[in-house]
């Protein structure tokens, strides 16, 4: 259990300037704490590079789960914040409901969705979010996601959690992001049992230096483990599967260049040809977000692409994390810090090893803000690690 060490405020968020809004309340709780003090303490870490080290989206990534994807953009040149231009084989379908009825629809006549994302631009994983929910009444029962731990020695994290109604921080890296957390939370709640599928890391196994091998490796453990989950699974089940970029491919392509990937190897495994939904490849092309049917003569990696708008910034954050949220100030006194922070707000309740309702990196200076809906939410701030 949780205990809140000292309350130091408890007032409506300085921010709210509609009178008639619900409230965002928030209790201070107590003065920053180490992050070697927290459940996961390298989230704390400010992205960097050491010197010789190739980034590989890990910069991007860190500053995902520290709420700041501005900083992702800048370092990353904008290649997943500019647009990409995609061709579709039919007519577009625009706006999230009507892109969500249309799915829910192909989805009906299929037994396993995969679905992808980047892992820092969050806005996928809110739409991941409203597609799980919708999912469930259509006997959809299992949530499987590349961010869940495996373990070959004992139960995995969420088989762990699972009688929870909050995701936990130690059930996997990506969902330790709080836009990833409501979409566990959403899961949990929907009645899904969450499921671990990942290559199970062995620190003992020689490492090849020929990056296909390795890919084709924990391309197809993954296939494997998830056609375990399958094969246990009543005949009427059905499983959403939440993967990062190319897992969700379902090209029989394999040259210099690309590797047969999980979800092709998952067909040729099971038999079963998923529904796939990719979020990646396309953005940008109108202001509202569209769903574009991809070509079936075996050249596009996916059956559907999710064309989002292109993120703007608003208070450091993505602008879109505000839809129907408030904008709050970070709180007396960790706002007048001489250092940087990083601040979390739980929901009022929860312990501090569940995900964050948000989390936010600051500097001195910076007008930085978290997003929040109505209710009532502890506070913390953590300092960076030494």
């Amino acid at each position: 259990m949780r205990a809140i060490v000292a309350v130091a405020a408890l007032a409506l968020a300085g921010c709210v300037s509609a009178p008639d809004r619900p409230a965002v309340e928030l209790m201070v709780a107590g003065p920053p704490v180490a992050a070697a003090d927290t459940a996961t303490p390298m989230i704390y870490e400010v992205p960097a590079l050491t010197e010789g080290e190739v980034s590989g989206g890990m910069i991007e990534q860190g500053w995902s789960l520290l709420g700041r994807e501005d900083r992702a953009a800048s370092v990353s040149g904008g290649n997943e914040y500019n647009p990409a231009a995609c061709a579709a084989k039919g007519e577009t379908v625009s706006g999230t409901d009507a892109i969500l009825d249309a799915l829910v629809s192909e989805a009906a006549g299929a037994r396993v969705v995969i679905i992808n994302e980047s892992h820092h631009v969050t806005r996928h994983r809110d739409f991941s979010r409203r597609l799980v929910e919708r999912l469930r009444p259509l006997g959809y029962t299992v949530f499987a996601a590349e961010t869940f731990a495996n373990r070959d020695d004992g139960p995995d994290p969420v088989d762990d959690h699972a009688m929870l109604t909050y995701p936990h921080m130690r059930d996997g890296w990506y969902s330790g992001e709080p836009v990833f957390g409501r979409l566990v939370r959403t899961a949990r709640q929907s009645g899904y049992r969450l499921a671990a599928y990942e290559q199970v890391h062995d620190p003992d196994a020689p490492r090849d230096e020929d990056w296909r091998v390795r890919v084709a490796a924990r391309e197809q453990a993954q296939a494997d483990n998830l056609g375990a989950i399958l094969s246990a699974m009543g005949p009427d089940e059905k499983l959403v599967v939440h993967v990062g970029y190319s897992h969700a491919d379902e090209r029989e392509i394999e040259d210099e260049h690309s590797a047969i990937w999980m979800a092709a190897r998952l067909r040729r495994l099971t038999g079963i040809d998923p529904l796939t939904i990719g979020q990646t490849i396309c953005r940008g092309g109108s202001e509202e977000v569209r769903l574009l049917p991809m070509p079936d003569d075996g050249s596009a990696p996916f059956d559907f692409a999710i064309d989002h708008p292109l993120d703007g910034f608003r208070y450091g954050r993505a602008a879109w994390r505000f839809d129907g949220k408030q904008a709050v100030g970070i709180p007396q006194p960790f706002a007048g810090s001489a250092a940087p922070l990083v601040v979390e707000a739980f929901r009022e309740g929860e312990p501090f090893d569940a995900v964050p309702e948000d989390r936010v990196y600051f500097e001195p200076g910076e007008d930085v803000r978290l997003a929040l809906p109505p209710g009532r939410y502890v506070v913390r701030a953590v300092r960076l690690p030494e």
